[in-house]
């Protein structure tokens, strides 16, 4: 592999839900798992954005014909919008072209207000992931004895008290503060992936159903021990799938 995170489309077999291929060497350093987080939280940012051509038409559409319908509120929006064009109507019919026109720049305004305050919020939005994703988990206060730096790391599954989920959660020691990659692979698997550990700065999420499914995810991580854990939900099997939890990058020091 020619660089540390990269995108491409691959062939795979029908059926299987693969998105992007992400890539994470096992000798990651920081710079590059730092690299790596900002791609994945710029990808965020557009997303939330939704800067993208086909949305923004969408958007100013809904904002020139139905504007409260961007906050979701849409029956109402269009009662509002067809009293409107009956108004427009009524007022080009009637040979009112001053209060056509008066009542057209408010309606304008109006849309282009919706627009912009639709963007200022989900800038705000933006403003809260970023300080989110740039910030530490704090480690975890217990005196139990963590596990070896995971490579190929077999988990154990335990059943919930109602027996709808399996759990397992491990505990990792960071020697000190920085991003560690962690990559969880779970094979002969036709269940979901419910829970996963917070405080991730980036995730991605390659599924074959019913045959394998691989968990990426980078996280900051101050100096301590901290609780790693995982929660599936329809895993069959006595003793539910095999799964293992590998350290993806290198330990900082």
């Amino acid at each position: 592999m020619g660089c540390f995170l990269h995108a491409q489309k691959i062939a795979i077999p029908p059926g299987t839900c693969y998105t992007m291929a992400m890539q994470i060497h096992k000798d990651a350093t920081q710079p590059e798992l730092e690299r790596a987080a900002a791609r994945y939280a710029r990808t965020l940012y557009r997303e939330v954005l939704q800067l993208n051509l086909r949305a923004q038409v969408v958007i100013i559409f809904l904002c020139l014909l139905i504007p409260p319908s961007i906050f979701g509120f849409f029956m109402i929006g269009a009662v509002l919008s067809a009293l409107f064009f009956c108004f427009a109507f009524w007022a080009y019919s009637n040979n009112e072209p001053q209060l056509l026109q008066n009542a057209l720049m408010w309606w304008y305004i109006w849309a282009g207000s919706t627009y912009l305050l639709n963007f200022l919020l989900r800038c705000l939005l933006c403003r809260k992931l970023a300080t989110q994703l740039h910030q530490y988990k704090e480690a975890d206060a217990t005196d139990a004895t963590p596990i070896p730096t995971p490579y190929n790391y077999p988990l154990t599954w335990h059943k919930d008290e109602d027996a709808q989920h399996r759990q397992n959660i491990v505990l990792f020691r960071a020697p000190v503060r920085g991003l560690y990659a962690f990559e969880l692979v779970i094979d002969d698997f036709d269940g979901t992936l419910d829970a996963t550990p917070d405080f991730a700065c980036a995730v991605h999420l390659e599924e074959i159903p019913g045959d394998r499914i691989r968990y990426l995810a980078i996280y900051r991580l101050e100096a301590g021990t901290h609780w790693l854990p995982h929660s599936l939900s329809h895993a069959g099997g006595a003793n539910g799938p095999q799964a293992t939890l590998s350290l993806l990058s290198q330990l900082p020091s």
